[in-house]
């Protein structure tokens, strides 16, 4: 080990050792062209590679009946080319250069992004911008993506697992609710998709109003804007399309208990409950408490069901997103053997929700949870990927980057009493329903 790497070893170990963290803050500059796309720089120091990425605001909350899967496709689609960069050109140049790509698509957001030398930054943006305003559906396209998009429903369709969370998906929310349909979509539907259907998807949310450019790296910001402008500048569509202006009441939506089944020799009790919008004041809180009840290695169910002599579970996995743009329906799953006797793990889960509520957690825990959040987000930051990834959440969700500095801070206010308060309102006995997956009979 080179004797640099074994000093930032050292630096490190004694931040940890000490409980001394420091969420590195680097200097971060925005600029909004007159098209209305928002440009965000990262000025992070060190190495010759860049972080880009393009996040749309566009995700399968965005569809509607006929076009379910839509979004993800487009995902698919948009690695197709253009006129000017055809076929595979994109990924050949960025590979050939050492760098990579990818993309994912969520209920709320689309994301391009790349990792590349920066003296290839120009042309990375050039194909970005072109993509977003000359990619031309055409129906080889469309009939080669919906293709593989439909291999990919089929194959999650063989995992078990997968098969019976599509299944439960269905029920979590209200028909008329943004998230009421998976983000992969209905195979039905994909099948019967257009090219017209697709080219309208694309004129209108793939437009600079509906995105921001993100670029984190060894780099000046001027240079970044002088780029954009070059490139994205041109493009003159806009959206027009308006998210929806009215929800239905997530607190009034019962799932209802029901049985699935796994297609597997296990049981598991999915613990639905109703998570508000990112925007919500309990945000932070509710996070906090889920993953302090829940998802940590040392949450308090993890210590109760699966940390013991005899185990009563063998894994709990939150299928929640931490942040969404609208109220959604969390779940948590909690694995267990298929055997009589299970029901008293609804009991114990019970009895801690219901405790919570009253008397709170742990002040440790909560003191524990700062101080592994603090650390994983100083180690993270020395990646431009982890730096770009923190960015753009909170870009997304609440238009200002330097959330992303914060966010330690905001679970370092959660108080005790905030902590009862989510317990009390988000997972009391009339809101938390229980799904039972069960292995075939």
């Amino acid at each position: 080990m080179m004797i640099k790497q074994v000093k930032l070893l050292v630096a490190i170990m004694l931040l940890l050792g000490t409980g001394i963290y420091a969420q590195q803050v680097y200097p971060t500059f925005s600029k909004t062209l007159d098209n209305g796309l928002k440009v965000v720089v990262c000025e992070k120091p060190g190495g010759n590679f860049v972080q880009t990425e393009v996040w749309y605001r566009v995700g399968s909350k965005n569809e509607v009946d006929g076009i379910r899967g839509m979004a993800h496709l487009f995902e698919h689609m948009m690695f197709r080319g253009t006129d000017k960069f055809p076929g595979d050109t994109l990924w050949k140049s960025v590979r050939k250069v050492g760098g990579y790509l990818n993309a994912y698509t969520t209920f709320d957001r689309t994301v391009y992004h790349q990792n590349i030398p920066k003296n290839y930054l120009s042309n990375m943006l050039e194909m970005e911008a072109d993509r977003m305003d000359k990619f031309k559906v055409t129906q080889e396209i469309l009939d080669i993506e919906r293709e593989v998009v439909g291999e990919e429903l089929l194959l999650g369709n063989n995992n078990w697992y997968r098969k019976a969370i599509s299944k439960r998906y269905e029920g979590l929310h209200p028909k008329d609710h943004p998230y009421s349909v998976d983000i992969i979509g209905y195979l039905e539907e994909i099948r019967k998709f257009t090219a017209e259907q697709c080219r309208a998807f694309h004129n209108d949310f793939y437009s600079p109003n509906n995105a921001f450019v993100l670029v984190v790296g060894d780099i000046k910001h001027e240079e970044v804007f002088t780029i954009c402008q070059k490139y994205f500048g041109p493009i003159t569509k806009q959206r027009t399309i308006k998210e929806v202006d009215s929800l239905p009441n997530l607190f009034d939506h019962k799932v209802v208990e029901e049985k699935i089944e796994l297609g597997y020799p296990l049981q598991i009790y999915g613990f639905t409950y109703p998570r508000p919008a990112v925007a919500s004041e309990d945000v932070f809180a509710l996070n906090m408490f889920v993953d302090l009840m829940f998802s940590t290695e040392n949450s308090i169910l993890n210590q109760r069901l699966v940390k013991i002599d005899q185990p009563l579970a063998s894994v709990i996995i939150s299928n929640s997103s931490t942040w969404s743009m609208y109220p959604t329906t969390g779940v948590i799953d909690i694995v267990m053997d298929a055997r009589p006797g299970n029901a008293r793990v609804k009991k114990i889960v019970r009895a801690e929700l219901d405790s919570a509520a009253v008397n709170g957690v742990d002040p440790q825990l909560m003191n524990d949870y700062i101080e592994a959040l603090s650390a994983k987000l100083m180690l993270g930051s020395y990646t431009a990927e982890n730096v770009a990834s923190q960015l753009g959440m909170a870009e997304f969700y609440f238009n200002d980057v330097n959330v992303a500095f914060k966010e330690v801070a905001y679970y370092k206010a959660v108080t005790m009493e905030d902590i009862k308060r989510v317990a009390a309102k988000y997972f009391s006995l009339d809101k938390v329903r229980v799904i039972n997956m069960l292995p075939p009979q």
